[in-house]
């Protein structure tokens, strides 16, 4: 069959994660501090609900998405789902 030894996923789904950080200023010319870092972070979950078409919910997660540009506390936390169709 397509199961693995009594695993949760299929044989063709998989799970994933993935974290980044955009280049930014650690210092500025006058010694000031640019208060520009930020992180992304994405987890999906691809699952073929047959040979032509696979689902792909997802999750993701943003600190500081304008950078310096932020103002006070502002996370953004969002998720999505994608259909592909293939032919």
């Amino acid at each position: 069959g397509r199961y693995l030894n009594e695993s949760w996923f299929l044989i063709r789904d998989s799970l994933s994660f993935a974290i980044g950080q955009p280049t930014f200023a650690t210092a500025l010319a006058n010694g000031s501090t640019p208060d520009d870092g930020n992180y992304i972070m994405e987890l999906w979950y691809r699952y073929p609900y047959s040979n032509h078409i696979s689902i792909m919910p997802g999750l993701f997660y943003l600190s500081r998405p304008y950078g310096q540009l932020t103002q006070g506390r502002m996370d953004t936390f969002g998720g999505v789902v994608q259909v592909n169709f293939t032919f």
